[in-house]
């Protein structure tokens, strides 16, 4: 979303210059009233897509059919079995079952190639190594009827420029989370 905003701006912006420099036969006179409409018009598309992000990084509460305990112990379990690329697990930093709050971090490696030309013309390859960190705190809380409240908040952090690098996990946890939940039965 945030690429679709910098294209919109870029488009006003050159766009603006282009009509502005042909009225006024000056090249150089759209360039500032062309700034100013471009980033005027890619604004609105970066909040939204920041606010996209905020609801994918804090997602409603979700309710589910299990009583608070199971649900405590079934997410537990998710995070003691789950493991990503090569043997990454989730380290549970928390697990009060007094207040239901649970959290854990995982720590992770992506290796990713880059083409890269030498003096010579040559392309090589480069293999990279970027970190990868990504926290979450669960709050798990009884209703009356008998099922559960459930409120996950994550926070990643990433080396590098892919700010997304974690959304397959986050993702992949989510599913596991709903999916063993939704399938337990009181």
């Amino acid at each position: 979303m945030a690429v679709i905003a910098i294209i919109v701006g870029t488009f006003v912006f050159l766009l603006t210059g282009a009509l502005i420099g042909d009225a006024t036969h000056d090249a150089g006179a759209g360039v500032v009233p062309g700034l100013v409409l471009g980033v005027l018009a890619a604004i609105p598309i970066f909040k939204a897509a920041c606010e996209e992000r905020a609801k994918f990084l804090h997602p409603q509460p979700r309710e589910y059919p299990v009583p608070a305990e199971i649900a405590f112990a079934k997410i537990r379990d998710i995070l003691a079995e789950i493991s990503y690329n090569y043997g990454d697990k989730w380290h549970v930093v928390t697990a009060d079952t007094q207040t239901g709050r649970i959290t854990a971090n995982l720590r992770s490696i992506d290796e990713i190639t880059r083409f890269e030309g030498a003096a010579r013309g040559n392309i090589h390859t480069r293999r990279d190594r970027l970190q990868r960190f990504l926290s979450f705190e669960i709050q798990v809380r009884p209703t009356d009827k008998g099922t559960t409240i459930i409120q996950i908040h994550f926070a990643p952090t990433v080396e590098g420029v892919n700010y997304a690098a974690c959304d397959s996990i986050i993702l992949s946890l989510l599913s596991n989370i709903a999916s063993a939940l939704n399938s337990t039965l009181c």
